[in-house]
């Protein structure tokens, strides 16, 4: 599962007009996915032949116009897009979404006044 896997499943469950990976881009409204550092790998008893699961940390960036209350309903609806649901992403079955915070973090405005939000999950999902 790679971070292009990711944004092409949230484009189908988040109207946004431009999806960014790795580096945020000068739109109004969009949405950047970076890797970020999560819980170290896990291995089974018995070596990774018997490990059926493993994690990918993402961070999201939701960048969402000049009004606060519609910048924090857009970013509420991308959490709420993950936490506690299922899905096949890059061919992989999602386990879990687990969300790192209750919801997501407002980080205030860019030096454009573009206000901003921030959502980390770790994806637990099929090796």
């Amino acid at each position: 599962m790679n971070l292009s896997d990711i944004m092409q499943w949230l484009a189908l469950q988040v109207d946004c007009p431009q999806f960014y990976v790795g580096k945020v881009g000068s739109a109004p409204e969009s949405i950047t996915i970076y890797n970020t550092v999560g819980t170290a790998p896990r291995i089974a008893i018995g070596g990774l032949d018997n490990t059926s699961y493993t994690n990918k940390p993402i961070s999201l960036l939701v960048h969402w116009g000049k009004s606060p209350s519609v910048a924090e309903r857009k970013a509420r609806e991308v959490y709420d897009a993950m936490f506690g649901k299922r899905a096949v992403i890059g061919g992989k079955r999602v386990i879990m979404f687990n969300m790192r915070t209750t919801e997501p973090i407002g980080v205030g405005t860019d030096s454009e006044g573009f206000y901003e939000y921030v959502i980390e999950v770790n994806i637990l999902h099929e090796r």
